[in-house]
């Protein structure tokens, strides 16, 4: 997560299972909205989550859903998104955003969480 100058607020990584890639993307999205959530430091500041996805973006911002099996995720992320005027979820191409393809790569290989504040 970054907030509106680029700077980093929080990285994380964790072992999903066995998902597809829309999937992985929603899961990671949905955490970091629970995430903002826990923390009211960010509550005040423009926070951009970034993926690299462009279906899921385009299902958060209110464009379908995707599949029936994501309806669920797609909507509590929409719901956060709406009670939460300064976060928003943006496209960015994975040769853009090597960081978030890093981590995700770190997360399939592991089971132990990883998260680190830059706060």
């Amino acid at each position: 997560m970054r907030d509106a100058c680029g700077k980093i607020l929080c990285l994380f990584s964790s072992s999903i299972g066995i998902a597809d890639s829309c999937m992985s993307e929603l899961l990671a999205i949905h955490k970091a909205c629970a995430l903002i959530a826990s923390r009211m430091l960010l509550s005040n500041r423009n926070i951009t989550i970034r993926s690299d996805s462009k279906s899921v973006v385009s299902w958060i911002n209110g464009e379908g859903v995707g599949n029936l099996r994501f309806v669920s995720l797609v909507y509590a992320i929409r719901q956060f998104l709406k009670s939460m005027n300064s976060v928003s979820v943006e496209y960015t191409p994975r040769s853009s955003n090597s960081l978030a393809d890093s981590l995700a790569k770190a997360g399939s290989g592991f089971q132990v969480e990883r998260l680190e504040w830059g706060l």
